[in-house]
């Protein structure tokens, strides 16, 4: 939520009484909805709806065709495009796989050289994930934006929650809805205007527990949504702690790698399945679970690559990168864009479910570990720690002390400058409070594992 980005306003939130909480939270909400829930929402749901049944031939083509207008959109209004690929247009998609595979460190060399502005369209400004520690920030439609919720809700209905009935949802996700120096509930928000929960992330210690459930079971959710670390831990807590969730439908896990152990005790503790949805801060991928267990690729929402070391397009049964071109966001478009996740493509082509769309066997990556604090609260999903940063090329936080944490820059031109130093120690403050003290170390390089990825997050605590 954008209100926390303003220092003087998170002090008085921070300082203000559950029930003024509640009330920034709920005006928040109100112009959320306004902004999500618009006339592009309403119609690309009304097509999703309609189009997840229909035949592969059908949503190919459907892509395809998207794909090369938007392509030729983009050469068209961008010289800098045209130049970098050397053409004025393509006429089909093999075309389109002659251009060069882009990835995050040429996005930030040209960012602005990539943006295209045109008269009297609304956008909106986003951050990529920053799940390596180098986040870039950029501009994307409102229809986009908008689009990005119709495909959400699309997913939600899998589980048969209607996102536009207003249900009930509990959130785990990196809200700092409570000062991290909070010992004492509430630790989370309630947002009426779209009747959600915010709970925070940061206080899931064992001591703490126990209050984010007596919370959760007086809420009463339809869905519960988050990271699945954070899910994980409530998760076990319920079990011991827990009554009974009557209303309840589905969990839905986002932003990390749902791992197999995390979605047994999940499902386990909470009695309904857990629905895995993959995308990204640049909406340009979609891969969504249903309720028959398989992963979709969606055909209707970008054009996705899936390729090897040789990057060549791998067969079913293979892993691969996402190579991705989206044609959603024409203020910036990203054309064969390299994500560096990676995915296996599933030999079974064909789900008991109907729908189409590429079937995806497993998502990797996004794989992170736990900050451990000495009251034993358990921190996942950091990134956010540099969606602000300008001048970072990679980070990686490292923790082999209780009371301390590493925090390795590679800064973009050899130095840390002052501003992105002040960016990071505010966000740790933010997330880390006074338990633990952060030290920010220079490296030329982060030491590489296998498949030259490196773990973002490494904690060595037992």
């Amino acid at each position: 939520m954008s209100y926390y980005g303003n220092s003087l306003i998170r002090f008085f939130y921070y300082n203000s009484p559950p029930i003024i909480k509640n009330i920034v939270a709920t005006s928040y909400g109100l112009k959320a909805i306004k902004d999500r829930y618009g006339e592009f929402y309403k119609k690309w749901l009304n097509f999703l709806e309609k189009s997840q049944y229909l035949p592969n031939e059908f949503l190919i083509n459907f892509r395809n065709l998207k794909t090369i207008d938007f392509v030729n959109q983009a050469l068209r209004l961008n010289s800098f495009l045209r130049n970098f690929y050397g053409v004025d247009k393509i006429d089909n998609i093999e075309d389109l796989k002659t251009f060069p595979l882009i990835d995050k460190d040429f996005l930030r060399k040209n960012l602005d050289k990539i943006k295209i502005k045109r008269k009297g369209e609304k956008i909106r400004i986003s951050h990529s994930s920053g799940t390596t520690g180098s986040a870039i920030i950029f501009p994307i439609t409102l229809e986009c934006f908008q689009r990005e919720y119709a495909f959400r809700a699309l997913h939600y209905k899998w589980s048969g929650v209607d996102l536009d009935k207003r249900p009930r949802i509990a959130i785990f996700s990196g809200h700092p809805v409570a000062n991290v120096n909070r010992s004492n509930p509430p630790f989370w928000v309630y947002d009426f205007a779209n009747n959600w929960l915010l709970f925070s992330s940061y206080h899931l210690s064992d001591n703490l527990l126990t209050y984010y459930i007596n919370e959760l079971v007086k809420f009463q959710p339809e869905l519960i949504h988050g990271y699945p670390s954070s899910i994980y831990l409530v998760a076990i807590a319920y079990k011991k702690y827990g009554k009974t969730l009557k209303n309840l439908k589905a969990v839905y896990t986002a932003s990390e790698t749902l791992l197999d152990f995390q979605r047994k005790v999940i499902e386990d503790a909470f009695q309904v399945k857990v629905f895995n949805w993959y995308g990204n801060s640049e909406m340009c991928a979609n891969i969504v679970e249903c309720e028959k267990g398989r992963l979709h690729l969606k055909f209707e929402h970008s054009f996705v690559e899936i390729l090897n070391d040789k990057n060549e397009e791998c067969k079913p049964g293979e892993k691969g990168r996402l190579v991705c071109t989206g044609f959603g966001n024409i203020a910036f478009p990203l054309i064969r864009y390299d994500i560096k996740d990676e995915v296996i493509i599933s030999e079974e082509q064909s789900c008991p479910c109907g729908r189409g769309g590429v079937i995806i066997k497993e998502i990797i990556g996004r794989i992170e570990d736990y900050i451990i604090t000495p009251s034993g609260r358990r921190i996942g999903r950091l990134d956010h720690l540099f969606k602000d940063t300008v001048g970072i090329k990679e980070a990686q936080i490292y923790q082999n002390k209780i009371d301390e944490v590493e925090i390795r820059v590679v800064p973009e031109t050899g130095q840390l400058n002052k501003d992105d130093e002040e960016k990071i120690l505010k966000e740790c403050n933010l997330r880390f409070g006074k338990e633990l003290k952060v030290k920010i170390e220079v490296v030329e390089e982060i030491p590489r594992g296998p498949n030259n990825k490196f773990r973002f997050v490494i904690c060595e605590i037992n």
